[in-house]
């Protein structure tokens, strides 16, 4: 068995456990760090393949949040789709169609509920079935109609007293999305990366010995030692995968090793060694390179935290103008909408507007998709506001910004300041 596999075991002991101990509750919400919740994202993923022999079904949706009148209608068609494709191959398939109620409610959360209480019904198979339906939007046009749209779900789940529906969430344990509910079950999963990491590193490289090897233990031996705020050992750990990076004539590793080497110092509160550390980077790493562009941004985000906002202003446009020359646009943007977003006051409004309408220039070179995955339309929002009463502008805008997106083209963004 495989470290990521191993892993994934465990969360499915700890799931059953977490589900066992709260049948009642209509909703499950997993919280960790990012690389938690991806593992936990991998094993309700794994309740979908073909080697899975459970009895619940689990159903996952990444579609977009549009609003909570529109959420349970698009999950409901999605299944619906399925099911009719079911139904034109089988025989006896009995129907499925869309409850309407009566009752005036909040949000359209009963769309996708109903539904499900009424498959169990039909389908004898699924009578003693637990149906969890894991929620992950890619986008979130608005935060608080989201809320409302999950406690509505949980509501209409104690209501009809139904026990083996469950809606499923994940996101950081810190930074969380949701407000408190207090109909769902809260559960903290643990993954131990470092560990992780260094039994992937032992399961994949068999050469042992090697130069490649080395350098990959030398920067697993740092992670662990920094995670247990062993500064002095994370350093000579990275030091040494510095030199072994340069022996092997591998300068992404050796960038790598010698950025981690920063955020180290960042962390032991040496800040001229940190400084030194990135004018190390800059002299060594490749030209007009992705990767060069990546470092003046994180070098931009560190001075941006000590409160040193022209020389972070300097680094992102120093990025900017890296990625427009080897038409990298997506990261262009994302550089020109932060240099705008630290000069959103009423003092700084002009630069602001001239660095999001940059973003708008630079967005009409991007493919559909691309731009689709942009922050563009945050920028054309924002900008919407900023405006004020310049109806041409507005005008001009929105219809740009319709022929990209569609109608619905907006998102919130917080009052102008």
């Amino acid at each position: 068995m495989n470290p990521v596999d191993l892993e994934l075991v465990k969360i499915k002991r700890q799931w059953k456990n977490v589900v066992s101990k709260n049948e009642e509750k209509p909703m499950f919400i997993c919280l960790g760090e990012k690389h938690e919740t991806d593992l936990f994202d991998g094993f309700i993923k794994s309740r979908m393949s073909d080697d899975y022999d459970g009895d619940d079904v689990y159903l996952i949706h990444y579609q977009e949040f549009n609003g909570s009148d529109s959420f349970g209608q698009l999950l409901w068609e999605e299944w619906k789709e399925f099911y009719d494709v079911l139904e034109k191959s089988h025989e006896n398939i009995p129907g499925w169609e869309m409850r309407y109620i009566d009752e005036k409610l909040d949000t359209d959360a009963y769309k996708a509920f109903y539904p499900l209480i009424d498959l169990k019904k039909k389908f004898p198979h699924l009578k003693d079935s637990k149906i969890y339906l894991y929620i992950a939007p890619v986008r979130i046009s608005n935060v608080e109609e989201l809320s409302l749209w999950v406690k509505e779900w949980c509501k209409l789940c104690k209501k009809a007293e139904i026990n083996d529906i469950k809606l499923v969430w994940a996101e950081h344990h810190e930074y969380k999305t949701l407000p408190s509910n207090s109909l769902a079950h809260s559960f903290r999963v643990e993954v131990d990366i470092h560990q992780l990491m260094q039994n992937t590193a032992a399961n994949t490289n068999r050469k042992k010995n090697s130069t490649d090897t080395d350098f990959q233990q030398q920067i697993l031996i740092a992670s662990n030692h920094l995670s247990k705020q062993r500064y002095k050992e994370a350093k000579n750990s990275l030091k040494t995968a510095i030199k072994l990076a340069k022996e092997q004539k591998n300068k992404e590793g050796e960038i790598s090793a010698y950025f981690m080497l920063s955020q180290t110092y960042i962390a032991d509160g040496e800040k001229g060694k940190a400084e030194q550390a990135f004018q190390t980077i800059f002299s060594e790493v490749e030209p007009n390179s992705p990767l060069e562009i990546q470092m003046y941004m994180n070098y931009g985000s560190y001075v941006l935290g000590h409160s040193k906002k022209r020389k972070a202003e300097e680094a992102f446009e120093k990025a900017a103008n890296i990625a427009q020359q080897i038409g990298e646009y997506a990261m262009a943007i994302e550089c020109y909408r932060i240099i705008g977003t630290l000069n959103d006051t009423v003092l700084t409004r002009n630069k602001l507007i001239e660095y999001f309408e940059k973003c708008i220039e630079i967005g009409r070179q991007l493919e559909s998709e691309k731009r689709d995955q942009s922050s563009l339309r945050f920028v054309a929002s924002l900008l919407m506001i900023k405006y004020e009463g310049d109806q041409e502008k507005k005008s001009a805008l929105d219809n740009e910004m319709k022929k990209y997106f569609g109608d619905d083209w907006k998102v919130e963004v917080e009052q102008p300041k």
